[in-house]
């Protein structure tokens, strides 16, 4: 199988990538809830408001999902989880390992990328690289 590579002009690059930046700055300007912190505690949120049909927004200071939780204890990879919050990981299908009684492990990759996954999916829009300094908030 031959592979070509075709050439793709830089400045239609940047006005596709600017063009739907703004599309979706444009589209949730207006939100119904605004999240600040895309970590587990804000895609879990962000999943159940979404959807329930509010339309909602996480900013995210940082570049990744997962606040300091990527990492886990001592940087391993792997997340202590106890009951009942292991019924909430089951409904993003996140894989756990019974350890004991009501005690679990999960990857945290896995939890990680499935939480967001699951906000996404069910609608929130997730902004990477914004800092929130003020919060408006309207009774509505």
């Amino acid at each position: 199988m031959e592979v070509k590579i075709k050439q793709v002009d830089e400045v239609k690059i940047s006005r596709y990538i600017i063009k739907e930046t703004m599309e979706d700055w444009y589209n949730f300007v207006e939100s119904d809830v605004v999240i600040v912190g895309a970590g587990p505690s804000g895609l879990s949120a962000a999943y159940y408001l979404a959807k329930a049909g509010l339309k909602t927004l996480v900013f995210e200071r940082r570049l990744s999902f997962g606040g300091g939780i990527g990492g886990g204890a001592m940087l391993f990879h792997k997340l202590v989880i106890e009951k009942p919050a292991d019924e909430v990981l089951k409904e993003f299908n996140i894989r756990l390992k019974e350890v004991e009684k009501d005690v679990f492990i999960v990857d945290s990759a896995e939890f990680m990328a499935k939480l967001a996954a699951g906000a996404i999916d069910a609608g929130a829009k997730i902004i990477h690289g914004v800092t929130v300094d003020d919060v408006i908030f309207r009774e509505d």
